[in-house]
């Protein structure tokens, strides 16, 4: 209270560091420190007393600083100046490091699905080579309850709506499905008395599907496909009934369009029991297939003609010499169902008649199988290299 009385501006200050209390005079002092330990209250260190004190402001110059609104000294506006590009070049920082951290993310996050995508394909050469037989044999038996419920399902449903759900592409499918049974019979098979013959697994350019075999009641026999679909094994509707826009029968009496898609089977042109070939031109004729009786043919078509050094020509002849040697498409290790001499083709054939006469003229090989797919069979670009040369 003796401090108090002798200066009458002093208030009581707190030291930070020994907890005393003590009086000083109001305002900012650079000067003050602890009565007790001697200290600076707020650093903790000893006053600089080599130094001229600075003089007291006064409760007076506080006021008139209130009321003038004196502005900042050039040492604070360096001071905002320096803070606000301290914040700056933080946050550039903390943005560049963000970004840098997004762009490692994506490196890995693709790196790892190459990796991924790296080491699947080498499952899958291992795969078709045969060092990873269990896994074949695992996706096999993995996947043929599915074909069975698919062909089952297929065969024992009594509407189209009802067969859709077990074919692959159904939408694509129903309107196919529903033209083609316009003009032909479903297949009248005894489910009850099927039995699965044969199966393998078959890779269809980057596709892996399931190939098997089926035997039924009155020695009906017949091959489906299954791919995968929407997480399930289903039906490949096209291939397991032959599919053809119109049929084959009818139009080579002259019904029909006059150019169309179907899928038959074709074999050279026979001279007696010789096959008769020569020169620049392969001539053969398609015939249709007969659902369930690989060995029988439908009605025969007159014979074609293609350029052997056409795109056609070079594909009819690889397929029929692949038939001549045994030889299968796509690495099917089951043997041809059709009788020796038979491919299996995706055409498409136009209808010309001119005066009375009527002929046929192939359009185009489409593949030299019967599997919805866009692949030909063949490499038609290794069979013109072959053939022709560099």
């Amino acid at each position: 209270m003796t401090a108090m009385s002798e200066n009458p501006h002093a208030v009581w200050y707190h030291c930070g560091k020994c907890g005393s209390l003590f009086p000083s005079s109001f305002g900012p002092d650079k000067q003050r420190h602890c009565q007790e330990c001697g200290l600076k209250p707020g650093t903790g260190t000893w006053p600089a007393r080599e130094k001229a004190a600075e003089p007291e402001t006064s409760i007076e110059d506080l006021a008139s600083f209130d009321k003038q609104g004196e502005p900042v000294d050039e040492s604070g506006r360096r001071a905002v100046r320096k803070k606000r590009h301290t914040n700056v070049m933080m946050r550039v920082v903390v943005i560049w490091t963000f970004s840098m951290l997004i762009a490692i993310w994506i490196r890995h996050h693709y790196s790892q699905k190459e990796r991924e995508k790296d080491k699947q394909e080498a499952v899958a050469g291992q795969m078709t080579s045969g060092t990873l037989a269990d896994e074949r044999v695992a996706l096999l038996n993995s996947a043929l309850p599915d074909c069975h419920r698919a062909l089952g399902g297929f065969l024992t449903s009594g509407s189209p709506e009802a067969r859709n759900q077990f074919v692959v592409d159904a939408i694509d499918t129903a309107g196919k499905m529903a033209i083609f049974y316009s003009f032909n019979a479903f297949p009248k098979v005894d489910v009850a008395s099927l039995s699965r013959s044969s199966q393998e697994i078959i890779k269809v350019g980057e596709d892996w599907m399931i190939s098997t075999r089926w035997k039924g009641k009155d020695g009906i026999e017949f091959d489906a496909i299954f791919r995968r679909d929407r997480g399930t094994w289903k039906l490949d509707w096209e291939h397991f009934n032959r599919y053809s826009e119109y049929p084959w029968t009818l139009f080579l009496s002259g019904e029909g369009p006059d150019e169309a898609e179907f899928r038959l089977l074709g074999r050279l042109r026979l001279s007696g029991d010789e096959i008769e070939q020569t020169g620049a031109r392969l001539t053969f004729v398609m015939l249709a297939p007969e659902f369930g009786k690989p060995a029988e043919t439908g009605l025969e078509s007159p014979e074609l003609i293609v350029d052997r050094r056409s795109d056609d020509g070079i594909l009819l002849e690889a397929a029929f010499a692949a038939r001549e040697n045994n030889e299968t498409i796509f690495g099917e290790k089951q043997k041809a169902m059709e009788p020796p001499g038979f491919v299996r083709l995706h055409v498409r054939v136009k209808r010309i008649d001119l005066a009375g006469q009527r002929s046929f003229r192939l359009e185009k090989i489409i593949a030299c199988h019967w599997i919805d797919t866009p692949l030909l069979g063949f490499d038609l670009d290794k069979l013109k290299e072959e053939m022709f040369g560099n």
